[in-house]
């Protein structure tokens, strides 16, 4: 599509955005699924797309790459690299498999969305050098990341449970859309391992198995299990495997809901460690709060807890409206000892728009939310020159003036998946059909069982399959049992 156009039908979405003052929305004031179509093509991967994104050999992406799109180089690195906050420099020679595995995941749901066969060819060989590379065969665990030797890194027992869960991203992506057996294995073997931090004792996860950080409580080594594969593969597993992740679902809710979540506020404390509850302390921000509620409420659903469900949209609504910035349409950070920091995170606005947008599909009022925030996303977030989103915000709504869009803890994870759930929603509360795109492997255990809309439950509807670039495609279409916005009526 011409730029020309796609800059007409984003302006009109911008305009009707800007021109809401207050809650006043309806389906006329949410975009069609159009929208996000072209988002995640023109705005996100065309910089994936990059040769310069894809690895040598193709599948083994780099972890930091510049503004310019080169990955880093250590004879010649790019300034903007080289006089990084030390934070980051100090990361540099370093391929971690937990980016891997989330720019698999950025182009197995760029797939999903298009259906371009370069984009899963491109998902499959990252997925492929992870099994190859990253994976031991002996404990099922997962290395952490490669040294600028190439050797895996550090020893399986120093290894976080978030770094373990990331790496079950790739492979819980590749199977979602291919039914791939052996990455299902591959998968269920990994997360054997991931299980083994459980302490039934202090009913939680250790965040390692051995040293100092096996006695860590964090709130991560109980969430991002759930948040990077569990729920996106639950519903294809059946038998004694299905029964046990449901079995080890039910301990993690548990640990999230009475170790982290319990405290009166609509919010988790990030880390048990001595003053964790005060506000700035690690992971003590609206986002790791939201996502905690968000997959409650989806894992829930998932076991039939209908407790959880309602201890998670209680909690959820709260924290929308504590979090939520009236003025600039917009979703704050965190909370601070005196109200909010009103500056802005790529991640945390697209976690805090996904949760608003799953629970608009049930009930009013989560939807005047999205017909501000939405907008802000592909105003402000977006980087219409370089592609891909800025990683923070002024509270002004300004990028830095050097805003890297890859490296240790960025990537497309987070903003392919608000491009997915943006689109699957907005058609469903618009009441029309979501459509996404599979690659069933031919004679695999898992093709065979049913397909459905990412994260959430959907009618199958028509359903064409061909062949493209040799690769069999099928398109499926889904109704989701939604709560569709009444065209220009206000939400309560």
């Amino acid at each position: 599509m011409a730029l020309r156009a796609v800059l007409c039908c984003l302006s009109m979405f911008l305009a009707a955005g800007a021109a809401l003052a207050g809650p006043v929305d309806g389906a006329d004031a949410l975009p069609d699924g159009a929208v996000w179509l072209r988002h995640a093509e023109d705005d996100l991967l065309r910089y994936w797309r990059a040769p310069g994104a894809q690895g040598q050999p193709v599948g083994r992406f780099p972890t930091f790459r510049c503004l310019d799109g080169r990955p880093y180089d250590a004879r010649q690195p790019c300034a903007e690299l080289a006089g990084a906050p030390g934070w980051l420099r100090e990361e540099l020679g370093r391929d971690y498999v937990r980016m891997q595995a989330r720019q698999v995941f950025a182009y197995a749901m760029g797939f999903h969305l298009n259906g371009d066969p370069a984009l899963l060819r491109l998902a499959g060989a990252g997925v492929e050098d992870i099994r190859a590379r990253a994976l031991d065969p002996h404990s099922g665990s997962a290395a952490t990341y490669y040294d600028a030797g190439g050797r895996p890194q550090p020893a399986v027992g120093e290894r976080t449970v978030q770094d373990l869960a990331y790496a079950g991203l790739a492979l819980a992506a590749w199977h979602y859309l291919t039914g791939d057996a052996g990455t299902l294995a591959d998968l269920d073997r990994l997360h054997r391992h991931l299980m083994r931090h459980y302490d039934p004792r202090q009913g939680q996860m250790r965040w390692t198995l051995q040293g100092p950080g096996a006695q860590r409580g964090e709130l991560v080594a109980q969430l991002d299990p759930l948040n990077a594969y569990m729920v996106l593969t639950l519903p294809r597993l059946q038998g004694e495997q299905r029964a046990r992740w449901q079995a080890d679902m039910r301990r993690l809710l548990r640990a999230i809901r009475t170790r982290y979540c319990g405290v009166p506020a609509p919010r988790c404390v990030g880390t048990l460690d001595a003053g964790g509850a005060q506000p700035g302390a690690r992971h003590n921000d609206f986002g790791h709060s939201g996502k905690a509620f968000w997959m409650v409420m989806l894992a829930g659903r998932q076991l039939g807890d209908a407790q959880a469900q309602r201890w998670a949209r209680r909690q959820a609504r709260a924290l929308l409206r504590q979090a939520w910035l009236d003025d600039s349409g917009s979703w704050a950070s965190a909370w601070t000892a005196d109200g909010v920091d009103a500056g802005k995170s790529w991640w945390i606005h697209a976690e805090l728009d996904q949760l608003a947008a799953t629970l608009a599909l049930d009930e009013p009022g989560p939807d005047r939310y999205l017909v501000r925030s939405w907008p802000y996303w592909l105003r402000h977030f977006v980087d219409h020159d370089g592609g891909e989103v800025h990683g923070g915000l002024s509270a002004e709504g300004a990028p830095p003036p050097v805003s890297l869009k890859q490296h240790h803890w960025k990537n497309g994870y987070h903003s392919l998946e608000h491009a997915l759930i943006s689109y699957i929603t907005t058609q469903a509360l618009r009441g029309e059909p979501v459509q996404l795109h599979f690659a069933p492997v031919s004679g695999a255990a898992g093709a065979s069982v049913a397909q459905r809309p990412y994260l959430f439950d959907g009618q199958p509807g028509l359903r064409e399959s061909r062949e493209r670039d040799g690769i069999t495609v099928v398109k499926a279409g889904f109704s989701l049992p939604a709560r569709q916005v009444p065209r220009g009526v206000a939400s309560p």
